[in-house]
């Protein structure tokens, strides 16, 4: 939807946001020339706009997260595939720290962490089709990053260093609310107030629910009143423009249910398995153990309780071990998590006439049947 200032003049877009932005492909073509190799472009616009901006968009509107990364992996190596195969080439290589492992035994391959263990990218890779891997060459899987840099630095390479926007990741870049509005139906575009969930309080009236994020902090009231820095959101109400907080005290989880799940080639699913789960591409190992079901569907339950919340949308990549040498077994999308409270499964904390209640019925369970 276009834009006005209060004289009628149509404002600009907001600026664009993605990931794997490069703003000067001359600098790229210089560093392949540098080392030797030739420099292609790919235009591919049309499918990032499928994979990647509208699947922002939509989960943004529609109350979701999304793990934009993952499918951007995705996306180029399908797109580096097709290009190998016009040009002849047998193989495409990329700089993932992360290994790929053939299993003798059931003539397949998978994918393993790096020697690097602070830089593996695994976990980017966990989707990536079996006759793709096959394909795939990972010249730094057995390098460390500070091995990789000493070398560049010796061939007195230029890199591509990020600014400090792009650090942010996408989902919780702050300027990615105006950039969704210039995306979206005017009509879905909903003032309304942000609710703290736990209190059932109005915390503020807000200019619009497509400024806010799953697990974003930092809020702001319509009038730029800052919340209290602990707060933050949890969930919407779209018909009534409602944004709900929750102080991350108050959140907790020990079960994520997985939607869209897709396993290695192999993996042996007759059984419950204990199994090690990452959240994003930078996060720690979790302990927990894997229930597989049906239509894709999968459960895991944590070891212990963490504190916040895993929100829906968001890839969860399971492992089959916590250290060096742990092979990527699966992967899938969060449906839900939370914790269970007699025999519901919560996502949300529950509000003070729920704690009252409990705290009452907790009262009477002491003195019932004592003689």
């Amino acid at each position: 939807a276009d834009k006005y200032d209060d004289n009628g003049e149509k404002l600009p877009p907001a600026e664009f946001r993605g990931i794997y932005i490069i703003e000067d492909l001359e600098k790229v073509k210089k560093l392949a020339d540098g080392l030797g190799l030739p420099f292609y472009a790919a235009q591919a616009a049309d499918r990032y706009q499928h994979y990647i901006t509208d699947k922002v968009v939509s989960s943004r509107v529609g109350g979701r997260s999304f793990s934009p990364k993952v499918s951007a992996t995705r996306l180029i190596l399908e797109i580096l595939e097709e290009k190998a195969q016009v040009i002849g080439a047998d193989s495409i290589a990329t700089g993932h720290y992360a290994k790929l492992v053939r299993n003798q035994g059931l003539n397949a391959i998978n994918v393993f962490v790096s020697n690097d263990l602070e830089n593996d990218q695994s976990y980017l890779l966990s989707t990536i089709d079996p006759d793709t891997l096959e394909k795939m060459l990972l010249p730094l899987s057995d390098m460390r990053s500070d091995e990789v840099k000493k070398i560049g630095d010796s061939l007195k390479l230029e890199y591509m260093v990020k600014t400090e926007e792009q650090k942010i990741p996408l989902m919780d870049d702050p300027g990615l609310g105006e950039f969704v509005r210039d995306r979206m139906p005017r009509k879905m575009v909903k003032e309304g107030n942000i609710i703290d969930f736990k209190n059932d309080s109005i915390l503020g009236e807000h200019e619009g629910i497509h400024l806010f994020g799953l697990g974003q902090t930092g809020l702001k009231s319509k009038t730029g009143v800052p919340l209290d820095k602990t707060h933050q959101v949890i969930g919407f109400k779209y018909a009534a423009g409602t944004v709900y907080v929750a102080q991350e005290e108050d959140l907790h989880f020990d079960t994520i249910v997985l939607m869209h799940v897709k396993y290695a080639q192999g993996t042996d699913l007759s059984q419950p398995m204990e199994v090690f789960i990452k959240t994003k591409v930078d996060g720690k190992r979790i302990p927990a153990t894997l229930h597989d079901y049906n239509n894709r569907y999968a459960e895991l339950k944590l070891k212990s309780s963490l504190t916040g919340l895993i929100f829906q949308g968001e890839f969860v990549v399971i492992y089959n071990r916590s250290g060096a040498m742990g092979r990527v077994i699966g992967g899938g999308e969060v449906r839900t998590c939370g914790y269970v409270d007699f025999n519901e499964l919560r996502t949300f904390p529950k509000k003070k006439e729920e704690i009252e209640a409990d705290e009452e019925r907790e009262e009477v369970d002491i003195y019932a049947f004592k003689f």
